[in-house]
């Protein structure tokens, strides 16, 4: 699917520009184009440097980032806008899945500015020169449950392979290639967490009620145990292969097609996947811990004849503790005594203290599992069963302009 597009479009050339040396520059102002502006003024009064800040054009699920850089004046750069946004977002309100429709997403993307801003659209940009500044294409693969995908992409975070080499992630979050690359990223992260978190920010929203029948139990239960392969391909990546990036031209060769897009996806992580096979990780079941925690050292009340797992539970959120900042921090942050009972009650549930203190080396008590378990994308399976993709919205029509958008 096509998770995020990033789109330039240049203003057009006056009939009669400022010129300066070589150079001709639009001589309109910013204030005329009708777009919100940032003005400084020093301390004599007058207005200096006076820019448009990225604004958030509104639509029925997300907003579209939109931003206009006036760069007339600089002979290494130009005057033009940009638009980024997620088009499923856009269509869906949601990205657990999306469309792979290149042309699709991008006419999504050109009505809702055009709706926002037909006069500057009409009157000032120039359309044939709109092109590609960055695409992210994700696909999926899928864990047993949410515990392993989150396990698996953790200790992706120490591989390495050729020039494509990790970076330090967040928990169920792993980075591979420079951070400030001009060419490609790859971000592979647990997908139901990052629902979940969107869920609790939709409750305090305006339109919470219409998300809320986005966010289905049918979609949340399809995030479970997902595993996304997120690529970000800048426009330097495709001018390296010889491909170009401007729309028209992509629109009448169809380069961006979904077979083309899984190619390209194919190739950016190909170094990586060449890296996970083979490999292997150690897994302990969280929840197999808790049982048994619970099953050894819970208490029944002589009085109520209620189950107490207090003891347990507390021992426990030690465990997690330990293993989300380490045997040693915890040791220290924790008061001694009560840390060493804990210590004590896990590793009678069959967990070694060797395991504690390397969580990312995990022995006794833990399960081998196979990397390719994990890496096996099925570009068949992206959406769920019940889910039937519309057709098409944009169907592209050889003969019809690409500055068209009525």
């Amino acid at each position: 699917m096509i998770d995020m597009l990033v789109l330039r479009c240049n203003f057009k050339k006056q009939p009669h520009p400022f010129k300066l040396g070589e150079y001709e520059y639009p001589m309109f102002k910013l204030d005329e184009l009708g777009i919100p502006l940032e003005k400084f003024i020093d301390k004599d009064g007058e207005v200096m440097n006076v820019r448009h800040p990225w604004e958030r054009i509104p639509s029925s699920f997300e907003g579209m980032a939109f931003k206009v850089f006036d760069h007339r004046f600089d002979a290494l750069d130009s005057f033009y806008v940009e638009i980024k946004a997620s088009p499923a977002k856009l269509m869906q309100g949601h990205n657990v899945f999306g469309s792979s429709d290149f042309y699709d997403c991008c006419w999504t993307m050109f009505e809702l500015l055009y709706d926002a801003y037909p006069d500057l659209c009409e009157k000032h940009l120039d359309f044939l020169s709109w092109s590609l500044v960055q695409i992210d294409i994700t696909y999926a693969s899928r864990a047993k449950n949410n515990q392993e995908a989150r396990a698996f992409i953790n200790a992706l975070q120490n591989v390495s392979y050729g020039h494509t080499k990790s970076r330090t992630g967040y928990d169920g979050t792993a980075y591979f290639g420079k951070k400030n690359s001009r060419l490609k990223k790859i971000k592979v992260y647990h997908k139901a967490a990052e629902v979940a978190e969107t869920v609790k920010k939709n409750e305090k929203s305006a339109n919470a009620q219409a998300l809320a029948q986005i966010y289905t139990d049918s979609l949340l239960n399809f995030a479970d145990g997902m595993i996304r392969w997120e690529v970000s391909l800048y426009h330097r990546y495709f001018e390296r292969l010889g491909i170009t990036t401007n729309l028209k031209e992509i629109f009448q060769t169809n380069a961006f097609s979904s077979a083309y897009l899984q190619n390209y996806w194919n190739a950016a992580t190909s170094d990586l996947f060449i890296a996970l096979k083979g490999q292997s990780m150690k897994i302990i079941n969280d929840d197999e811990v808790k049982k048994a925690l619970r099953l050894k050292f819970s208490k029944i009340s002589e009085k109520t004849g209620k189950t107490s797992t207090t003891a347990a539970d507390s021992a426990f959120r030690t465990y997690k503790d330990i293993r989300r900042d380490g045997y040693e921090i915890m040791r220290d942050v924790m008061n001694l005594r009560t840390f060493q009972r804990h210590l004590k009650m896990i590793c009678e549930c069959g967990v070694s203290r060797a395991a504690l203190q390397n969580m990312t080396g995990l022995d006794d008590g833990a399960k081998i599992i196979p990397f390719v378990r994990f890496i096996e994308v099925n570009f068949g399976a992206q959406h769920p069963d019940w889910y039937v993709q519309p057709a098409p919205k944009h169907v592209y029509e050889p003969q019809k302009k690409v500055v068209n958008f009525k």
